[in-house]
């Protein structure tokens, strides 16, 4: 298939992350949410817990890994997730030369919706596609009118006025050309108030908003008014793993983030709902392969 590019234009934009991409890992900017991912090496599978976000791959090749899924992304490729993904991941091509290079923006959903309502007071409120893919990951092609607009970000950053005065109208058109573009329809569907999504979105939010407490299926079916097998299915279905394997993972993310931070082992597992000791240590070596006191 021929991309929805010109290759020159790539060419630039990847001129453009290396400008904005002095250090290894993520870079950010002046702009809120906005910024680069830089890696000069491979980078082998590990667990991960990414955020809502839209990342598009300049240079390199990334995989996702949930459950028995692959996601593969390199030049062209655009990854939209709408709620954090607890995932394994890895970087297949990089090296020092030619290092792998993408540009990400932090996913507002809120303001995605507002976009939405804005589009639906134009065309009516648009009717279920045939087919809806529930899943929280979201892969499309790159074409030239949303790499223009990221481009239109980057050129910012030379001007800090500028940046504040025109980011927030340049986002916009990034949500209008994604719910507009070759599966606009069905993330538009996705993303109205109603239905399962919504109820799944809001256990999701629940478990990141009380990391410190245990996980119940039935406390989540029941608070967002579903039987429990129900939401079980329909959370993996938009998840790609069981309420319990993504508090799990969550939790162990976080906990890593936090004794990254300084924090003591004892204190990170508390913080992330653990009593047991023994417990959080066999989980958290099972999930990143070195015990708590290593990382």
């Amino acid at each position: 298939m021929e991309p929805f590019y010109q290759q020159n234009r790539i060419e630039q934009f990847v001129r453009v992350l290396e400008q904005h991409s002095p250090q290894e890992g993520l870079n950010y900017s002046m702009i809120e949410n906005f910024g680069t991912l830089k890696s000069s090496q491979p980078i082998l599978r590990h667990p991960t817990c990414d955020p809502p976000a839209i990342f598009i791959v300049g240079q390199g090749r990334k995989s996702c890994f949930v459950r028995d899924q692959q996601y593969d992304f390199s030049v062209g490729d655009v990854l939209v997730l709408f709620h954090p993904m607890a995932m394994e991941t890895e970087i297949v091509a990089a090296n020092a030369t030619t290092p792998f290079l993408a540009a990400g923006l932090a996913l507002d959903l809120d303001r995605m919706a507002d976009v939405l309502i804005r589009m639906d007071r134009i065309d009516g409120v648009v009717a279920k596609p045939g087919v809806v893919n529930p899943s929280n990951i979201c892969a499309i092609a790159l074409n030239d009118t949303l790499l223009d607009l990221f481009m239109r970000l980057f050129n910012l950053l030379s001007h800090p006025r500028d940046a504040k005065m025109l980011s927030d109208a340049i986002i916009d058109e990034i949500y209008y050309r994604l719910l507009s573009g070759e599966r606009g329809n069905e993330m538009r569907f996705l993303l109205q108030q109603r239905g399962d999504i919504q109820r799944i979105s809001k256990a999701v939010d629940y478990i990141h908003q009380n990391l410190d407490k245990p996980v119940s299926i039935e406390q989540l079916a029941t608070m967002v008014h579903m039987s429990k097998t129900a939401f079980y299915e329909n959370f993996r279905n938009v998840m790609h793993l069981s309420p319990l394997q993504y508090a799990k993972s969550v939790k162990l993310y976080e906990a890593q983030k936090l004794m990254k931070a300084g924090k003591k082992v004892s204190e990170a597992r508390r913080l992330v709902g653990y009593n047991s000791p023994a417990q959080f240590s066999r989980e958290y070596k099972r999930h990143f392969g070195i015990a708590p006191s290593a990382t």
